[in-house]
């Protein structure tokens, strides 16, 4: 379902030029009260399955990157494996991690291809965060949309094509964006009462986001991170062609590229179009990067997922 700046300002409050100028939002995408998360990575499955050729009896793992899947258990990615009629042979698990979810799940599904001679594997993102955001709070609904995406991962050919990866955790720092409740240590209900009482506010099971606290993270960490991983690999910033880094707003990500020194027209944008849609939005910038005709296999990009 798509939205413009001015539904999302109708919804939160935001003036319409704060969302188009500030956070970069002019519309976004958002699932329908009749769709879900597995769904939506379905059809975005069957359309790289389609394009590349592959059938699904070739895949041997499913790896589905959410925080949000569409229930407690079983996973999104055996939810997943059943829509697409998948072997039973086909491996399959989630990672829970929000906008740095992509890139953990390239190291990660490359890993387990040759760790278990597995030929190939489906990398699959989608965080609705629409469901659970509050519509009148404007640090998260002004800023965050739904898509997903695939990846078809074919097994390397001796080496690893991702270089100079650089990973850290700031854990004391994880409350800058969080739900409080809805877990086990604060369940939504209690299941020893007679009756199922909710555990909490409405605030409490929504998504919560610090705007200075993660303008701050970003800009002290990220480009010391981006340092890290040129260094690793021999590289400098001019030898990049293209940096698609983590959606975060117009505003935060055109700060980071001047902190790191990073050439303007080499940053990719989507923003503009979707919104930040978390594990999304660096698949979303290589496609569009594909699409345009303006990726080839000999050139170097650098992703950068970072948040929650």
């Amino acid at each position: 379902m798509r939205q413009t700046a001015e539904d999302i300002s109708q919804q939160c409050g935001a003036e319409p030029d704060f969302v188009r100028n500030k956070v970069g939002v002019h519309q976004r995408y958002i699932l329908a009260s009749h769709e879900s998360g597995v769904g939506l990575a379905a059809t975005a499955c069957e359309t790289v399955l389609e394009r590349s050729g592959v059938s699904i009896t070739d895949i041997g793992l499913i790896v589905f990157v959410t925080q949000n899947p569409d229930q407690k258990m079983p996973q999104n990615s055996s939810l997943l494996a059943a829509a697409l009629e998948a072997p039973r042979h086909c491996a399959s698990f989630d990672i829970a991690l929000g906008c740095s979810g992509y890139v953990y799940g390239l190291s990660i599904t490359e890993a387990f291809l040759a760790a278990h001679n597995i030929g190939s594997a489906l990398l699959v993102t989608c965080d609705p965060y629409s469901r659970i955001i509050a519509r009148e709070d404007k640090a998260t609904n002004a800023v965050f949309g739904d898509a997903a995406t695939a990846t078809l991962v074919a097994a390397g050919t001796g080496h690893s094509r991702l270089r100079g990866l650089d990973f850290g955790t700031d854990g004391g720092s994880g409350q800058a964006i969080s739900i409080a409740a809805g877990a086990a240590a604060r369940p939504l209900v209690h299941l020893d009462e007679q009756e199922d009482l909710t555990v909490g506010s409405r605030e409490d099971h929504s998504l919560y986001m610090d705007g200075r606290a993660v303008f701050n993270f970003v800009n002290s960490t990220i480009p010391g991170s981006i340092e890290n991983s040129l260094q690793s690999c021999g590289l400098k910033i001019e030898d990049v062609d293209w940096f698609a880094l983590d959606q975060v707003s117009s505003y935060m990500l055109d700060a980071l590229a001047k902190r790191a020194g990073l050439p303007p027209h080499k940053v990719l944008k989507n923003i503009n179009t979707y919104g930040n849609t978390v594990s999304s939005t660096i698949p979303l910038l290589l496609e569009e990067l594909m699409q345009s005709g303006k990726l080839n296999c000999g050139e170097t990009v650098l992703v950068s997922g970072f948040g929650v």
